[in-house]
């Protein structure tokens, strides 16, 4: 097994090799056992926003050179006479950094000098912030949705209303955000999920097969259930007995599942932080236990600590 060569910068060697089957190895085994993988969603917005950003590259170049030389010293003295706002540049690994860019961009436009020589070579033209202002009226958009993707208690069908929401706005952006996109793996398993979540228990085939380790096994209760014979029509009766139908769902805790692996990733951040050089002697196990109670301290206190030491 060889990886696919992709990109100019993508050779054969052996840390290449490690990479790709890292990434593969556990979808392959997810496939094989029929384990069905929920992909992060702020991973696939990001990748969504990246792809976008590309037929916007020159403009975002040069806005990035405005920037880097409003940085230097001369430039900066003229803008703090001016405003306190200071020049952001953008990282390529974070597209939240190219949307604090533009916006500084265009707060900082009023303060910039077009005449002068420093900056008339990097000055964007007015087609050039036009396109510009269309894009940050996007990005906000998507802003929005990610700092969402970010919150507690959120569902699988938050996401998809979302990211249905962000379709209509970027039709483009359904090669990663759509519900049947290449990068979903599951793609049954989400629809199912957010059919369940959005109170819709009519589900096809496929929907069913892979939500079927999450039905309940129990059979309910059917007291107080019964059609008791109250002067309803036949149809009323059929009618009610349909709604108590959909109000109970057959499947359970599929709104425990999160959508993103945002928890997972500042786990890792914790986790880095408290690793540092002065505790490089601890035991793996007693540095595991410091990880475990950190994440979990909503469920102890002092006190129970203190009482747990006596």
């Amino acid at each position: 097994m060889a990886p696919l060569l992709n990109e100019p910068d993508e050779d054969l060697s052996a840390r290449d090799h490690m990479e790709f089957l890292a990434e593969m190895l556990p979808r392959d085994f997810a496939t094989l056992m029929g384990v069905p993988l929920v992909g992060c969603a702020s991973h696939r917005l990001n990748r969504a926003v990246q792809v976008d950003m590309e037929q916007y590259a020159d403009d975002l170049d040069l806005v990035q050179a405005l920037m880097v030389r409003l940085r230097t010293l001369k430039q900066s003295v003229k803008l703090r006479s001016k405003t306190t706002l200071r020049p952001v540049t953008r990282q390529d690994t974070r597209w939240s950094s190219t949307f604090d860019m533009i916006n500084r961009y265009f707060k900082l436009l009023e303060h910039i000098d077009p005449t002068d020589d420093a900056l008339v070579d990097v000055l964007p033209a007015p087609a050039c912030n036009k396109r510009l202002l269309s894009l940050l009226k996007d990005l906000k958009k998507v802003e929005s949705v990610s700092k969402a993707l970010q919150g507690e208690h959120v569902s699988l069908a938050d996401v998809r209303v979302w990211f249905d929401g962000l379709i209509t706005v970027k039709p483009h952006y359904a090669s990663y955000l759509g519900a049947h996109a290449d990068i979903v793996h599951s793609p049954d398993f989400e629809l199912g999920c957010v059919r369940i979540l959005s109170g819709n228990n009519r589900l096809i085939r496929a929907e069913k097969a892979a939500l079927l380790p999450f039905r309940c096994i129990e059979e309910r209760s059917t007291e107080g259930t019964s059609d008791s014979d109250d002067g309803s029509s036949f149809v009323q009766i059929l009618q009610k007995r349909r709604r108590r139908e959909e109000s109970m769902s057959e499947y359970e805790l599929l709104g425990c599942i999160p959508p993103t692996s945002n928890i997972v990733e500042r786990f890792f951040s914790v986790a880095r932080t408290t690793y540092g050089q002065e505790r490089h002697s601890l035991n793996p196990i007693t540095l595991e236990m410091v990880l475990f109670l950190r994440q979990n301290n909503v469920y102890w206190t002092a006190q129970t600590v203190d009482e747990a030491t006596r």
